[in-house]
């Protein structure tokens, strides 16, 4: 299911229940590894107004590269669009085919799908180890300072006060 038809809103209100599969070519060029098929609830209706009204509800599990170990970890996440779609809303202009009547919802979802992208994401919590010569630096150690640079912290505390 790429594009929904919308003339068959003439009942006014359509609900489906279908698997969606994002093509590769979305996500190739992001940090997701891949992204697998997921289950989506999709209503849409249209008002007096014939204005749209687009609910869609899903949990979806993208693979990511861990940030520490870089080994692939599923990072999972619900996502939940709840549009109102007029002459005013951008989405009629970017997801609305108006020749054919049809609403793009891989391309709503995808949308949606880059907002949750993390900048950074680890499934454990490595404190303090060692990775090919590189040393994990946390909280723990911050207030270690080197001894030649302690006038300058001095400094800088006190240009703070």
């Amino acid at each position: 299911m790429n594009h929904m038809d919308l003339n068959k809103l003439a009942i006014n209100e359509i609900e489906l229940n279908e698997d969606v599969t994002i093509p590769k070519d979305y996500y190739s060029k992001t940090d997701i590894v891949s992204l697998p098929t997921f289950s989506i609830f999709l209503k849409i209706s249209k008002d007096n107004n014939q204005d749209y009204h687009l609910l869609i509800n899903t949990s979806i599990k993208m693979i990511l590269k861990d940030a520490v170990t870089l080994e692939e970890i599923e990072y999972p996440f619900t996502l939940s669009i709840d549009e109102k779609i007029n002459e005013d809303n951008e989405m009629l202009e970017n997801f609305i085919e108006k020749k054919q009547n049809t609403l793009d919802i891989i391309g709503v979802l995808w949308e949606n799908i880059v907002l949750e992208i993390p900048i950074s994401y680890r499934k454990s919590k490595l404190e303090n180890e060692y990775h090919d010569g590189w040393e994990l630096v946390g909280e723990s150690n911050k207030e270690e300072i080197d001894p030649r640079l302690a006038p300058l912290l001095e400094l800088y505390n006190d240009e703070k006060e």
